[in-house]
């Protein structure tokens, strides 16, 4: 993982958010090859190996979607309806790619200069300096509200989505598929048989009277 990328990661459990404290053993052109990740609050420790941040626990299940190998055509394609999705306008927003969509991590940042954090990508999904690749159970390891938007599949359990919610910022937006229901809080925009596209709700500024 680009190690400029690693600001972006937070601890999992349920505290303070707080940065992560990095130790190395491996670094390669500012790549972090082989370390590991510590929360200073709660003493949780995060591997990373080979370039990927592992933030899984004992207990975390995923179904793995059949891998298919994407032409690059393809792979273009998917990251065009992930950007539309989502609506990616800002040059170095962070955006998380789930699953099948982070097939097409590497594509979308490249199209919209986003950075992209790709959780639990397939084979053949390469890191970059505005790619990181994760692993993750329930929960997305970031900030609350620091995400411009999010698309997961079918591969993740539905507790992700309550992750999801907190991760991406007011106004931000949420791919998810049609199997998981789209939390209570969110605005759906649109819906196939696949995919449902939310809003989470925008952030509401009250406005003082004068002289009150």
């Amino acid at each position: 993982m680009f190690i400029e990328l690693l600001d972006l990661l937070r601890c999992t459990n349920t505290h303070e958010d707080t940065w992560l404290v990095a130790s190395f053993k491996t670094v390669s052109n500012r790549f972090v090859m082989d370390g590991t990740l510590g929360c200073p609050t709660c003493s949780a420790k995060y591997s990373i190996t080979s370039g990927v941040a592992d933030f899984r626990t004992a207990t975390d299940s995923f179904r793995r979607e059949p891998w298919l190998s994407l032409t690059t055509v393809e792979r273009e394609h998917l990251a065009t309806r992930a950007g539309a999705f989502l609506n990616v306008t800002e040059p170095g927003a962070t955006v998380v790619m789930g699953g099948s969509w982070a097939s097409a991590a590497q594509e979308l940042s490249v199209m919209t200069e986003a950075r992209v954090l790709a959780l639990n990508p397939e084979k053949g999904v390469e890191e970059s300096e505005t790619v990181g690749l994760l692993r993750v159970g329930t929960a997305i390891p970031v900030a609350p509200g620091s995400v411009f938007g999010v698309a997961l599949d079918s591969s993740f359990p539905a507790e992700i989505l309550a992750s999801a919610v907190k991760a991406v910022r007011a106004g931000g937006r949420i791919v998810g598929p049609t199997e998981i229901p789209p939390p209570s809080e969110l605005l759906v925009l649109a819906h196939d048989e696949s995919y449902w596209v939310a809003e989470k709700a925008p952030e509401v500024i009250k406005l003082s009277r004068a002289g009150r």
